[in-house]
């Protein structure tokens, strides 16, 4: 259970300036906080450039991780779900 997940079922805020992180496919990828988040990766999604927005968010070196385990567009969307949830974005 994310941290966010954990606060709504608590009723609790959310801490902040903690790591966040996603699991998929057994590999874990850390994430910025929402104090961290990069404006240019915002700036990106609005563009619709959503894997360079995603690249931005993970990183290079975990950019290249994710992608020698991505093949498919289901695959970024799999992803992509994951790491909005845990970050609180998109539809709740």
């Amino acid at each position: 259970m994310s941290s966010r997940q954990r606060a709504e079922a608590s009723g609790k805020p959310a801490p902040t300036g903690g790591e966040l992180a996603v699991l998929w496919r057994g590999k874990r990828f850390t994430l910025p906080s929402a104090e961290q988040f990069p404006l240019e990766a915002l700036e990106a999604e609005e563009d619709g450039r959503h894997l360079a927005a995603l690249r931005i968010i993970l990183g290079d070196a975990q950019y290249r991780t994710w992608r020698s385990l991505a093949a498919t567009a289901a695959d970024v969307e799999d992803f992509s779900t994951k790491v909005m949830r845990e970050l609180g974005r998109g539809n709740r």
